[in-house]
């Protein structure tokens, strides 16, 4: 008797030793259902161990709908317990999405009640941390309805350049040509359009301050404000410099803000994931020849070394002086003259220059040195560098080629959301199996090189505008037949690099756009091929 007791204590010893940790629980609300800011974030870290808990589709904010605030809020209580931390999207929780926080009709009052209730989370679920990430209500340079309130459709271009004007003013930097043009803007744009524009900010900033206010009561375990489509001059940069005076220095540790919103999801989802795992990841930057550090990208408002300080702080890690002890070792593939041109222009060609050239010497570097090696390719914007992805691509004997011994790849859309993709998959590479990793790396460079920089315009080009179809509200029929495209040239074209691999992947445009293409495998997680689906 006796025996069996002391055995069975040590079958219970045992397998306390010899058990896996438990994942850690994580709830995530992200912006909306895109890939960027849903399924590839999500995956991401559900390679790496943790149990990403996500709400049901439905309520979230896709093109054709906005997301449900008041059943987010319900699905949010429901599964606190358990959770080991809570990464929420403020623009989902209060306004429904990313879109509907730049064009919703919601009054003050139910705000300030949304708000509320978000920072009510840790009373009601004590001991789960919250991390909330919201955006600055951004400054488009161009006409982008129906992202936008109608108005901007006719008068886009207008509305920024007159807000980009006002922040010069406010800093007392107009010139006498650029006040007689201000006055000319305020007499092109109609009274109530301005007056419109100025609400909507004035919402925004409300509900920021508001939860500013909450994190430094202790509402809060962290704070993140994406600037998104923000530039030196602009009513984004007069809103963040308002904000950061507006703020405690004494809670910066608590507190970020930088140019970025579809990576914020990933960022936080690092912190969480390493405040759980009580990790701070060292992370060391090198960067292409020419302007480097102090290029100012496209779509931004700062020089892109204050961006990845920026960026590793938020997700937990720390900028590490130099390469040493470094955790990550992250490349920023910045252009040569600091200007971040469109990913579709003839420049982005296929043959690496000298600088380019010795990037990559750095990179082959690190790799054979055995170290953990990303690279954030912020060359161009809306898609990787061709030459860089081509060259990082090709074979090297019997070697696997360089792109599939990094950590992490990411070149899309803007800097922020490449820097914070690569960092943010580049921290999960010591918790990936090496098929895990060279599947997130096949989607990158299906996506951001592939898709975006080449596959993309060429289906503009041949297929959406010689038809005049509206690319950003596609009909069902003309997304299919747009897919049928894309799926030929991503398969013929991505052979020559990439193999069978494109072969084994499905792109749907979600979004009923040719913007953000969705990259799913058509295998399950047993090597099930999935039915097909719309």
């Amino acid at each position: 008797m006796n025996w069996c007791k002391h055995f069975g204590a040590f079958v219970v010893l045992m397998m306390g030793i010899c058990a896996p940790a438990a994942a850690e629980k994580i709830l995530f609300i992200p912006l909306d259902n895109r890939p960027v800011s849903l399924a590839y974030t999500a995956d991401s870290f559900r390679k790496a161990g943790v149990q990403v808990v996500t709400p049901p589709e439905t309520l979230l904010a896709s093109d054709r709908q906005s997301g449900d605030p008041e059943k987010l809020a319900c699905w949010l209580d429901q599964e606190a317990r358990g959770a080991q931390g809570a990464v929420v999207s403020v623009d989902s929780y209060i306004y429904g999405g990313l879109v509907p926080s730049r064009t919703h009709e919601l009054d003050p009052a139910v705000l300030a009640r949304r708000a509320g209730d978000l920072l009510a989370f840790q009373s009601r679920h004590p001991g789960v941390p919250l991390y909330a990430f919201a955006t600055v209500m951004r400054s488009p340079r161009w006409s982008s309805a129906p992202a936008e309130p109608a108005y901007y459709a006719q008068y886009g271009p207008q509305i920024f350049r007159w807000g980009q004007l006002r922040d010069r003013q406010r800093l007392g930097k107009l010139t006498r040509k650029e006040k007689k043009e201000l006055a000319q803007v305020e007499k092109e744009l109609p009274l109530d359009i301005r007056r419109d524009v100025l609400e909507r900010r004035k919402k925004n900033l409300f509900v920021l301050k508001g939860l500013t206010r909450g994190l430094e009561r202790g509402k809060l375990d962290y704070l993140l404000i994406g600037r998104d489509d923000s530039a030196p001059y602009s009513e984004a940069h007069r809103d963040a410099e308002d904000l950061a005076a507006f703020a405690d220095p004494a809670f910066r540790h608590k507190f970020r803000s930088f140019s970025g919103a579809d990576e914020l999801g990933m960022v936080l989802l690092n912190r969480a994931m390493n405040k759980a795992r009580g990790e701070t990841p060292l992370v060391y930057a090198w960067y292409n020849g020419g302007a480097g550090p102090a290029t100012v990208p496209s779509y931004e408002d700062g020089p892109i070394r204050r961006s990845f300080r920026e960026h590793v702080l938020a997700a937990g890690g720390f900028p590490a002086r130099t390469d040493k002890r470094a955790d990550l070792v992250l490349g920023l593939y910045t252009p040569a003259d600091g200007v971040t041109l469109g990913a579709d222009v003839p420049a982005n060609g296929t043959e690496l220059d000298e600088m380019g050239r010795q990037f990559l010497a750095t990179a082959r570097q690190y790799v054979e040195k055995g170290r953990n090696v990303g690279i954030a390719d912020v060359a161009f914007g809306n898609g990787g560098s061709r030459a860089l992805v081509e060259t990082l691509l090709r074979k090297e004997g019997d070697r696997e080629p360089l792109g599939y011994r990094l950590g992490s790849y990411a070149g899309w859309n803007t800097a922020g959301n490449s820097l914070g993709y690569a960092l943010g998959q580049g921290m999960l590479r010591p918790y990936l199996s090496d098929r895990d990793r060279q599947d997130l790396l096949t989607v990158r460079y299906l996506d951001d090189w592939l898709y975006q920089s080449r596959v993309r315009q060429e289906v503009r080009q041949q297929l959406i505008w010689p038809n005049q179809w509206p690319d950003g509200k596609l009909t069902d029929d003309q997304t299919a037949r747009a897919e049928t495209m894309i799926t030929e040239k991503m398969e013929k074209e991505g052979t020559p690099l990439l193999g069978k691999r494109p072969e084994q992947y499905r792109y749907r445009l979600p979004w009923h756009r040719t913007f953000e293409v969705a990259v799913k495998s058509k295998e399950g997680r047993a090597g099930r091929r999935e039915p097909d689906e719309r």
